[in-house]
């Protein structure tokens, strides 16, 4: 899964600078760009176009950023995840990574299994979080039945993922799984 584009985002990364000073003044690119380095010619007017730019980026970057409510229950996971995974045929295993409030940093698809299961290993839960430097985890994944009772191997894939989390000290928050109209959080009904 993509991660949220918005403020951090960076969708020109990958263009040369000669090119984004085009793309941004189409009338004098190559004028800007000296100015911006300060290599240009002696122009008032280049000089306070690079002066208003200059403004706009300190004034955009001021902002604060607007972040998500924290999860504060697994019937919050619930409303905020149950439709995107509810028509998938087959298991599908999501990490949410989560900041030091336990507010959504962004989620990574780490499975998709078959009908009734998926494999799942620690190094994919865990390599985005690392990557990220995320607080925390929550782990959900669906059941395609409709029914969210856990199986044997939910339950040991828990206990297993929350002992690597504890080694790599990002704790797991909880493991929720997404049924049809309802769902099990493990940490709600005290099988943490």
């Amino acid at each position: 899964m993509p991660g949220v584009t918005g403020r951090d985002a960076r969708p020109l990364e990958d263009v040369e600078e000669t090119e984004l000073f085009r793309r941004a003044f189409p009338d004098d690119g190559d004028g800007m760009r000296l100015a911006a380095r300060g290599s240009a010619p002696a122009d008032a007017g280049r000089h306070l176009r690079w002066e208003a730019v200059l403004e706009l980026a300190r004034r955009a970057l001021a902002v604060p950023r607007r972040r998500p409510e924290p999860f504060r229950s697994a019937a919050d996971v619930f409303e905020r995840y149950r439709f995107l995974l509810s028509d998938s045929p087959v298991e599908v295993f999501v990490v949410v990574l989560l900041d030091v409030k336990h507010r959504p940093l962004r989620e990574e698809r780490a499975s998709a299994g078959i009908l009734d299961g998926s494999l799942i290993h620690p190094r994919e839960v865990f390599a985005a979080a690392v990557r990220e430097r995320a607080a925390a985890v929550l782990l959900l994944h669906n059941h395609p039945s409709g029914d969210p009772a856990p199986s044997g191997q939910d339950r040991e894939v828990t206990q297993r993922l929350r002992s690597a989390g504890g080694i790599l000290g990002i704790p797991v928050v909880d493991h929720v799984i997404l049924g049809d109209a309802a769902f099990f959080s493990f940490r709600e009904e005290g099988d943490w």
